[in-house]
């Protein structure tokens, strides 16, 4: 049977995440596109590496071995492009992220709205099952134009870390 363990505030490790969690709220929060955009450089130049070592070994195990890899040279290439492509898209990657969100979030207040009227009664819960359809609609919209949602994920996270620091301030005084 496996032990289950509950982090706690025992140790100055949780104070140090709950800070560069809170750091990397923030910097979500006031500045998402960019974040983004820096994420995207991080995973391309990540992939970039490890096409490049992977070419690296394909040359080493055909001059030790004198074996030909093709498939291991074909993955390298492919990753050393697909790094370079988020790379140089990476503010579209970004963009395209937040449309489809937006467009989910419009699709699926439009098809309750349907749902909505269709069910043809005046009750007060289908009035608010349209108001909430609409709001739903331009929630959709304002996310696909702003940086709303990644701003939203950046204060959670933000909030997340204060309420983390707090309990290790008061777990600290209670020893």
């Amino acid at each position: 049977m496996k032990k289950i363990t509950v982090i706690n505030y025992s140790n100055e490790n949780s104070l140090v995440s709950s800070i560069i969690f809170m750091i990397f709220g923030i910097i979500l929060f006031t500045n998402p596109g960019g974040i983004l955009r820096f994420i995207s450089y991080i995973m391309g130049s990540i992939l970039i590496i490890i096409g490049i070592l992977n070419i690296l070994e394909y040359k080493k195990t055909l001059k030790n071995l004198n074996i030909e890899l093709k498939s291991k040279l074909f993955v390298s290439i492919f990753l050393i492009i697909l790094g370079a492509i988020i790379i140089i898209f990476s503010s579209l990657i970004e963009t395209t992220i937040r449309l489809i969100l937006g467009a989910w979030i419009i699709y699926s207040g439009i098809i309750r709205l349907i749902d909505a009227l269709n069910y043809k009664t005046n009750k007060i819960s289908n009035i608010v099952r349209i108001i909430i359809s609409i709001l739903l609609i331009i929630c959709g919209f304002y996310v696909a134009m702003t940086h709303l949602f990644y701003e939203t994920i950046g204060l959670f996270i933000i909030l997340y870390s204060v309420l983390d620091i707090i309990g290790y301030i008061f777990y600290k005084k209670r020893i």
